[in-house]
């Protein structure tokens, strides 16, 4: 059987022990018990003793020993312990036995328990001395074999409660749990030190069982839940109004008695010799008179004044008595420091401004001397100087300064923030080592009398930085307790250096808006003033405890599916790459005072901000290695190591080893496809080579080919074009020839028709009369010369000839076109002017015109129509 924690229960008993992921895992003993004896109860008791471990229930105790078990029965089983000295045991019929030898003898000589004693614990009291708690007989010592009673007051007074329980806090102290009282702590002489109930804090009064762990906390099982009391915890609550437990504001030691003032009235307690006051033995008591708020509590000439909602009172035995009921007050101070004997004068901070009385020696008397402007909560004299000045600050309408005339009269003005350092709602005023101080949300200021004014306080704002204390007190060591954003704190001077020291159980717990307070009484007892109650805090047993800090991991889970992700303690698939880690730290009495803080190697670039949220989650964490570090403090110098758990992320199944290689011999297949692929298709390309090359040669023979073809044809459209081009200008030439001889006839015309006309007027000359005969016969060759047909015959023959067929074709296309139109063709063929045509065909240009609209009719062509073009373009 490994290390673990035993248990056990209804009918069953067995340990836990860790699993690799942390977790509990019960392993059952049952099954290790003889058959015969397999049956029985409960189990109330276990003890671990050596090698043994004892279970105890009403009729049986089951020894487990190098994982056998052995049984013990009887009628009836009282109780169990384990003590320094051995194993003991309340039996019924034997009464009180021990454990040896392998067997259970009576220890009792001399000395024996009552009758029906109902013994519920038994614990080591000395080195040889062993306490017995009975239920409702008290307690008794047996110390070798003789059994004495052990009786004080304070312990009947628990007997009377039923003692259900018993357990050494330390070798001087020893705790009492009871059914109807709580838990009672008592001297070892048995004198009573402290009680806890449900008026300190417990759920009920009925506590069944009690554990002291490592750091003395005692654990109480009640009836009904578990409660953890932090007994040598250097922070105790107070609630003077016991179950009302309203805001403290107060607290103050006046003649032998603690005064606290809270939100419902003014209390009192009687102190003792104790000292730490935490352990008065009193109760308190209301002092009559103070329903209300208690605003403050000032000593002044031997006097205890209260500051309350109702008034100014002053403590007369278990009574207030009022002095002046005008308005609320909320603080008092003597205006003047005494030299010798009782203050003249004192001021009072009211609801409305500046109060000031005198002392007649036994009474402080209202001489009606009022500076009224504002509520003036935060006072403070500045001394020195012909006259005491008296500040105010007022939280957000800034600064007031109080002077007295020369009749002692009070005059008020503001403050002007010329500066601008006061803030609209955080201005608070304090006189710390003979200063007056001002706290603002712009810093700290101290007042200098060289400039009559406010300047930043170099030394104070070292030592508290940006963010400026809304509570400061000076106690008498030296040292400065403060208050900031609801966190205590204190400058801690004893090294004769500043060192910052945070009371961080307190954080949050304190009340705000100016109704802070700190009262040092000395190194032993401070009390703070909080929401609930009151703080006591031992400061020299806080600094000298200084607790060892330690983080644990508590779980690791994934929280990307529930199975099937974790395949051990370290190990998990890449599915349950999302992580829940939680963690905590065992310093119990600070729970809700500790700051955690985290790093993922691997994944975070640095570690976190500190934080009280006791879990982390990461999510789609990449596959790899990783370790988580988490960290735990209770106040800024107390931090502990880290804790750390080392873990695995699988690759998804995609980039695992396996994975790779199938991926590498799919490639090494697809490389050999590609291979033979390619082969295929290079000989596939090759054929497909040979092809394309003998096509490309049929077709680079047949361009040849083609280019020869062509080339032939190029030369015979040459010799063609030079054929045509010859045609062209033997028909160029022939046109020229025609035109020449259509010339030839129009100067021949010319030429003929001057002759006639010559020879027409020779023939009218009477001279000539005679040889008239001779002219006709002229006159009449020319005329037959002009109309001879065989020119024209002559000439289209030749102009045919030249133009294809030209005229014949024409007559072919058009047959109603006479002689005298097909020559008017040739002629405009010929481009021939209108006048050369007229002398040609003997006939006048007006003729020519005519002839030619004749021929456009019937050449059938449209008005817009070239009959020039037409002709021209007119062939067979």
């Amino acid at each position: 059987m490994g290390a673990g924690s035993m248990s056990g229960g209804q009918e069953e008993f067995g340990y836990f022990t860790p699993a690799g992921n942390g977790e509990l895992v019960y392993t059952s003993l049952k099954n290790r018990i003889p058959q015969q004896d397999n049956d029985f109860a409960d189990v109330w008791d276990i003890c671990i003793f050596g090698k043994d471990v004892f279970f105890r229930s009403k009729k049986k105790i089951f020894r487990l020993n190098s994982d056998k078990i052995t049984v013990y029965k009887s009628t009836d089983w009282g109780a169990l312990g384990s003590t320094n000295n051995g194993v003991f045991a309340y039996e019924f019929e034997r009464g009180l036995v021990s454990f040896r030898d392998g067997e259970w003898k009576p220890v009792l000589k001399q000395g024996s328990l009552p009758s029906q004693p109902d013994v519920r614990a038994m614990i080591d009291i000395g080195k040889d001395s062993l306490l017995v708690a009975s239920f409702t007989h008290g307690l008794f010592i047996l110390h070798d074999s003789v059994l004495e009673k052990f009786t004080t007051p304070a312990i009947e007074q628990a007997a009377a409660a039923n003692i259900s329980g018993a357990i050494l806090l330390e070798p001087d102290r020893l705790a009492l749990i009871t059914n109807l009282g709580g838990c009672i702590i008592l001297s070892k002489k048995g004198d009573f030190i402290q009680r806890f109930t449900k008026n300190e804090g417990l759920q009920n009064n009925n506590i069944q069982a009690i554990h002291l762990d490592k750091d003395n906390n005692c654990w109480l099982a009640l009836d009904n839940g578990i409660d953890m009391l932090a007994y040598k915890n250097a922070i105790t609550h107070i609630f003077p109004d016991n179950d009302d437990r309203n805001a403290g504001y107060t607290s103050l030691i006046y003649k032998g008695r603690l005064y606290m003032g809270v939100s419902t009235g003014l209390y009192s307690v009687a102190l003792d010799t104790s000292k730490d006051l935490s352990f008065t033995k009193g109760v308190f008591t209301k002092v009559d008179n103070t329903k209300g708020q208690v605003w403050s509590l000032s000593e002044i000439n031997g006097r205890l004044l209260v500051g309350h909602t109702k008034g100014a009172f002053a403590v007369d035995g278990s009574r207030a008595v009022p002095f002046d009921e005008h308005t609320g007050f909320w603080t008092f101070l003597p205006l003047q420091p005494p030299a010798q004997g009782p203050a003249p004068t004192i001021i009072a901070g009211t609801y409305n401004g500046i109060n000031v009385y005198h002392y007649d020696g036994r009474d402080f008397i209202n001489i009606k001397v009022h500076a009224q402007f504002e509520s003036a909560k935060f006072v403070a004299i500045q001394d020195g100087g012909p006259s005491p000045v008296v500040w105010i600050a007022h939280s957000y309408k800034g600064l007031y300064k109080v002077t007295f005339n020369p009749q002692g009269l009070p005059m008020a003005s503001v403050y002007h923030d010329s500066r601008h350092i006061l803030s609209h709602n955080h201005n608070h005023l304090f006189r710390i080592h003979n200063q007056i101080i001002l706290t603002t949300d712009k810093g700290i200021f101290e007042y200098n009398r060289d400039s009559s004014d406010f300047i930043r306080s170099a030394r104070l704002t070292a030592i508290f930085g940006e963010i400026p204390p809304t509570y400061i007190k000076e106690d008498p060591y030296g040292n400065l307790w403060f208050v900031a954003d609801k966190k205590v704190g204190v400058v801690d001077m004893s090294t004769g250096k500043p060192r910052m020291v945070y009371i961080s159980q307190l954080d949050n717990l304190l009340m705000a808006g100016g109704y802070e307070d700190i009262n040092i009484i000395d190194s032993n007892n401070v009390l703070v003033a909080a929401e609930k109650g009151f703080f006591h805090i031992n400061y020299a047993q806080y600094v000298k405890h200084n607790p060892l800090m330690r983080v644990l991991i508590r779980d690791v889970v994934s929280i990307s599916r529930k199975d099937g992700v974790q395949l051990d303690a370290h190990t998990f698939k890449y599915q349950g790459n999302s992580l829940h880690f939680e963690f905590s730290a065992p310093l119990y009495a600070q729970q809700q005072n500790i700051d955690y803080r985290y790093f993922l190697k691997g994944f975070d670039k640095e570690w976190s901000a500190w934080g009280k949220k006791p879990e982390k989650d990461y999510t789609n964490l990449p596959e790899g290695d990783y370790v988580f570090e988490v960290k735990c403090r209770n106040t800024v110098t107390n931090e502990s190591s880290a804790a750390t758990y080392t873990f695995r992320v699988l690759p998804p199944w995609y980039r695992t080893w396996w994975a790779f290689i199938a991926y590498a011999l799919g490639a090494a297949g697809l490389l050999y496809w590609f291979y033979k692929r390619q082969q295929r298709k290079y000989k596939r390309l090759q054929a497909h080579k040979l092809q394309e090359q003998q096509r490309k040669y049929d077709e680079e023979q047949q361009q040849l080919q083609f280019r020869h073809q062509l080339a032939l044809s190029r030369n015979e459209k040459e010799i063609i074009q030079l054929k045509n081009e010859m045609l062209q200008g033997e028909i160029d030439q022939k046109n020229k020839e025609l035109a020449a001889n259509a010339m030839s006839f129009v100067q021949k015309g010319e030429l003929l028709s001057r002759i006639k006309e010559d020879l027409m007027r020779m023939k009218n000359n009477a001279e000539l009369e005679k040889d008239s005969k001779d002219l006709k016969k002229i006159i009449r060759i020319i005329d037959n010369e002009q109309d001879n047909p065989h020119d024209w015959e002559q000439f289209a023959v030749h102009f045919d000839s030249v133009h294809t067929n030209y005229l014949r074709d024409l007559k072919e296309r058009f047959p109603d076109l006479t002689v005298s139109e097909l020559k008017l063709c040739a002629f405009l063929r010929l481009n021939l002017s209108t006048k050369e045509i007229s002398q040609l065909m003997n006939i006048s240009i007006r003729g020519v015109e005519t002839s030619r609209y004749r021929l456009r009719k019937k050449l059938e062509l449209s008005a817009d129509a070239n009959l020039v073009d037409f002709l021209m373009t007119a062939s067979s």
